[in-house]
């Protein structure tokens, strides 16, 4: 599965001598990070100028962040208004792993398999097991032949993984520290049936783990 490449040199640098690629990534974590922690309510409006200003940095990176996370459905940016945080609610979080979890139990096959193996250096960049998740899941299904489906679950990777990190998630009323050990066991499991390239046994760990994200809301809200 490749990966993009942050190449140095050309127009990607900015005067400061910081790829405008990183400075991008930046602002979008620390964005994606204040609208999943609730810093920007839902709702809230919120100019172009005050973002940049707030994170010391020019328009252009903070308007290049913006792409991706209005792709995810977290943002709208409309002209003349400025940015507008979408009325998102933990159940939408949790639909996108609804849907993941579908997909590797109905893998729709449009695509010849990918022979690639599976990299667990892929997992290092991974905070929480819903990342894990993430980029075993769509490993799985690139494998069986489901590119597209491969493709939508990568693009969920950052807010699946920062949602279920301990700040956002008691911040949206979830003790995501209960029951991790167990989670993390089940990552492990699938980690090393891909290591084998073992996809059924992957397959079920996959589904199991989904299933406890799934529940994660329900089962452990905090008494806050």
């Amino acid at each position: 599965m490749e990966r993009p490449l942050n190449r140095p040199g050309g127009s990607d640098d900015d005067p400061n001598g910081i790829r405008r690629s990183l400075l991008r990534d930046a602002v979008f974590a620390r964005l994606l990070d204040n609208v999943l922690r609730g810093v920007y309510r839902r709702g809230q409006r919120i100019r172009l100028d005050t973002i940049a200003a707030d994170m010391r940095v020019s328009r252009t990176p903070v308007r290049e962040a913006l792409v991706p996370l209005e792709t995810l459905r977290l943002v709208t940016v409309q002209r003349y208004v400025g940015v507008v945080v979408a009325h998102w609610t933990v159940d939408h979080m949790i639909e996108r792993v609804r849907i993941a979890r579908t997909m590797i139990t109905e893998p729709s096959s449009g695509s010849a398999s990918c022979a690639d193996r599976f990299d667990v250096a892929w997992l290092r960049e991974c905070a929480t097991e819903g990342g894990a998740f993430v980029e075993l899941g769509a490993w799985w299904l690139r494998r069986s032949g489901a590119a597209v489906s491969a493709d939508w679950l990568l693009s969920q990777r950052a807010v699946l993984d920062a949602f279920f990190t301990d700040d956002v998630a008691l911040a949206n009323g979830i003790d995501a520290v209960v029951a991790r050990r167990q989670r993390r066991l089940i990552a492990e499991r699938a980690t090393v049936a891909a290591e084998r390239d073992a996809l059924d046994e992957c397959a079920a760990a996959l589904v199991e783990l989904a299933d406890a994200l799934i529940a994660l809301p329900e089962r452990f809200r905090s008494a806050a």
